[in-house]
């Protein structure tokens, strides 16, 4: 039996992908003790009527009018039920028997954090912008700390970890709060992710994971035990993806010192960047 947990889910336009998660987020909780609450923040299109269409009135949703992720999960924090808790992307497609496996560690005293096994899902994704999602793929794979969109924690990781900043790289400063040994990406528990679907968008994304990396380098809260691990692919896979990086460089030079807000990839959602 496991313990009774919240599931927290950040929302912010998420229309199109919670058709999707949404239902997998409710089959994944069936016959589980779990509390759901989705925080909508800064929301102008029709995730609520999405949610209540699949949850109905067993989920909690809260409304905040402005926009911002780590704004969301203090107010989640501050209504939780549980200990044990579930941080989930509201994009992310979650298999049905994740959370037993993903719990099992922070029960049973082997970890304070642990993270789905992030898969990328290529189906969508065509010509460069595939070959920059396949060595992203690989490389996510084989990453030991990929702590991102589904991670759990138990009462001593939420006592470590503390209150959230605002911080563009929310994951990745909640992992650095935590010891590297107390700490485990759950292999039998899968999260599946769109990547970008056009090289823009990958620039785009790339630029905001540069920012967040070095936002906390200068807060002195990177994590120098993380083992890094290099891109590997075809050469022409592997070409793509490097200028890519180079691209991102710039952008995110401009974006320096810019507004917190959400990154959204807008390829994901069926839009344009709005």
């Amino acid at each position: 039996m496991i313990a009774a947990f919240d599931v927290i889910v950040p929302v912010h336009n998420e229309g199109v992908r919670l058709r999707a998660t949404a239902p997998a987020l409710k089959a994944a909780v069936a016959n589980l003790s779990a509390n759901v609450i989705y925080v909508l923040n800064g929301t102008t299109d029709d995730s609520d009527l999405v949610i209540h269409s699949v949850f109905g009135q067993t989920a909690c949703v809260i409304t905040l009018p402005v926009a911002g992720k780590t704004h969301a999960l203090r107010a989640a924090d501050a209504v939780s039920r549980h200990s044990l808790r579930v941080y989930l992307d509201a994009d992310i497609i979650i298999a049905p028997d994740t959370f037993r496996a993903l719990l099992k560690p922070l029960t049973d005293g082997r970890a304070d954090l642990t993270a789905a096994r992030l898969v990328a899902d290529l189906s969508q994704s065509r010509g460069l912008a595939l070959r920059v999602g396949r060595v992203w793929a690989d490389q996510l794979a084989r990453r030991q700390d990929a702590f991102l969109c589904c991670t759990a924690m138990n009462e001593a990781g939420l006592q470590r970890r503390g209150a959230w900043p605002d911080v563009i790289a929310d994951d990745d400063w909640a992992r650095n709060r935590i010891d590297s040994t107390r700490r485990i990406i759950v292999e039998t528990a899968m999260a599946y992710m769109l990547p970008p679907r056009d090289l823009l968008s990958w620039v785009k994304v790339r630029a905001r994971w540069i920012r967040g990396a070095r936002e906390l380098k200068r807060l002195e809260q990177h994590d120098l035990r993380v083992d890094r691990v290099g891109p590997q692919g075809s050469l022409p896979d592997l070409a793509i993806y490097y200028l890519t990086r180079l691209g991102a460089e710039p952008l995110a030079l401009l974006q320096q010192g810019a507004r917190y807000r959400w990154g959204t990839d807008y390829s994901t959602r069926g839009r344009k960047d709005g």
